[in-house]
């Protein structure tokens, strides 16, 4: 594609599919591609600096890829509100070892959860995602429930796949199953089971 004619179509919004590397030049609207992973992500849009969603994060806090899912899959994009409506932004983790989870704002009702699966050789990590209200946060707060229980009342909970874009700083989100309730969650996804070093990727089964 000639300079003129890329330069044409980035002012009517539209982009390339790049590969993604180190020496790849990745401008807003591009699709950023990685032809060596074994699955299919769904493709997101790339930029030159990842920015995380657009908000300004204190750095490890919470780990880049449940935040990644987190925030992705939130109902309120706090850097999207005007100031004046902006609540409390909430950063945090509950337990530890294998109970940890972690917690992020959405909206003035309610937060979303993660919990670190797994990692796997092509470099995908797995997080398990929730939703609760935020009564149910406060509780889990004041140790009046366990943290290994927080996903007990969860809605909306789905294993996502995160996959970072090193040469890129850009990240790949994708569903791999999707639970009608935390009952439906194999154990070996809960709070408490080990992080797993799997062989090899999920099956994905959210379509």
């Amino acid at each position: 594609m000639s300079g003129s004619n890329r330069d044409e179509e980035k002012t009517q919004g539209y982009g390339e599919a790049v590969v993604a590397s180190s020496e790849t030049r990745v401008e807003p609207g591009d699709i950023v591609i990685d032809p060596d992973l074994s699955f299919a992500p769904e493709p997101v849009v790339g930029d030159d600096v990842s920015t995380r969603l657009a908000e300004d994060e204190p750095e490890g806090d919470i780990p880049p890829n449940p935040l990644w899912a987190m925030k992705d899959r939130r109902h309120v994009q706090w850097h999207l509100l005007p100031s004046h409506e902006r609540h409390e932004r909430i950063r945090t983790s509950l337990g530890a070892g294998d109970d940890v989870v972690y917690v992020i704002d959405d909206g003035r009702s309610h937060v979303m959860l993660g919990r670190v699966v797994g990692t796997s050789p092509s470099g995908c990590a797995y997080s398990l995602i929730g939703r609760i209200t935020k009564e149910s946060y406060e509780q889990l707060q004041q140790s009046k429930a366990a943290p290994r229980n927080a996903f007990s009342t969860a809605t909306e909970v789905v294993l996502c796949g995160v996959v970072s874009e090193e040469g890129t700083l850009s990240s790949n989100v994708f569903d791999v199953a999707r639970y009608d309730s935390f009952a439906d969650v194999p154990a070996e996804f809960r709070p408490g089971a080990p992080v797993m070093q799997l062989t090899e990727d999920l099956d994905i089964t959210a379509y």
